[in-house]
């Protein structure tokens, strides 16, 4: 045996520890627990490999050990109940099945019940792991679009992330040069159900990304400013055939902008990719003017870090079998 993605997590005291793995064997001792695995890594995809992306820095099952049900925010999980905006999911809500998949039942954040970090009262003030410096991130998962048509989109099947810097670093997302409290920051999604109401077709979902900015509730009221995809600029297509009750793989890879080349970012289906790339050149703290015209625009991305999320509405069951990412190396994300 080789081994594989090793973690150690120890609650001195009562001698337990839990790990995230599927399919590995555990090796527990008087306070800690070693994981290991079988010598085969996940294999990066090859359009991510051909950019450097061979190092699966994230592939965890959803089991007891390896998500945080009792909210204990104690680190060594890989994945935390949704705990943000004032809302925090019920436990309830996630089932988790005998085979290493979840099932996610909604309520009460539509669209948000488990995250890779959450906020936490320690020194870093979270606990988790967030992603940057680029990525390829994918997600295997299931669901009914009769479900979704009957909750009349009070929510939707949703694999999505915000910037770490927005959400759980106070002040991280201040954009530098700007008046106090003038924020700028991402938010990409991965996979959105929520078109089914604006007559698009069965087999059509989003893909899209979100660049935040302004004071909240002044420059823009309400809310903040956004740069998004406009019209059928975030509309991806399945194949007509498509059953979204059968397991299928919804990914992105994300590339960052250097001085000499653009940024991008391209969504996939089952492999193949769905719709067009959206690019952008180097953003260096540009102030901001004109944003909606800048060729920078969504380029805070490769500032920032991804908090990946997992969720739905309310009667939209959702089961979702893995999430893995493949990077350069885990460098660049952070972990606590």
């Amino acid at each position: 045996m080789q081994l594989r993605n090793l973690t150690v997590r120890s609650r001195i005291g009562n001698g337990l520890a839990a790990i995230p793995s599927l399919g590995f064997k555990t090796l527990c001792l008087t306070i800690v627990c070693l994981t290991y695995g079988r010598a085969e890594a996940a294999q990066a995809p090859s359009y991510a490999s051909q950019v450097g992306y061979t190092s699966n820095t994230f592939s965890a099952n959803f089991s007891s050990s390896g998500v945080d049900l009792s909210n204990s925010k104690d680190p060594g999980y890989s994945w935390y109940l949704w705990n943000l905006f004032g809302k925090q999911t019920n436990p309830a809500n996630v089932v988790l099945n005998s085979d290493g998949s979840v099932t996610l039942l909604g309520p009460p954040y539509m669209n948000g019940q488990l995250m890779t970090a959450t906020p936490a009262k320690n020194s870093a003030g979270f606990v988790g792991t967030a992603f940057g410096g680029g990525a390829y991130i994918e997600a295997t998962f299931k669901f009914d679009p009769a479900d979704v048509a009957r909750a009349n989109s009070k929510g939707w099947p949703s694999f999505w992330s915000m910037a770490f810097e927005a959400s759980m670093r106070p002040g991280a997302n201040q954009w530098t040069g700007q008046a106090p409290a003038y924020v700028h920051h991402i938010e990409v999604d991965f996979f959105e159900y929520l078109l089914l109401p604006y007559g698009a077709p069965q087999n059509a979902y989003g893909s899209s990304m979100h660049d935040w900015y302004g004071i909240y509730n002044n420059t823009c009221p309400p809310g903040l400013c956004q740069v998004g995809f406009e019209g059928n600029e975030g509309k991806r297509l399945a194949p007509g055939s498509t059953d979204f009750t059968r397991y299928h793989r919804y990914g992105a890879l994300w590339v960052p902008a250097t001085p000499n080349t653009q940024g991008y970012i391209r969504f996939y289906f089952d492999g193949q990719p769905v719709g067009a790339d959206h690019k952008w050149t180097q953003y260096t703290n540009q102030p901001p003017t004109n944003l909606k015209q800048q060729p920078w625009a969504f380029g805070i991305l490769d500032q920032q870090h991804l908090v990946l999320i997992l969720g739905t509405g309310a009667n939209e069951p959702m089961t979702v079998q893995s999430v893995n990412v493949w990077q350069a190396s885990a460098s660049q994300n952070l972990h606590n």
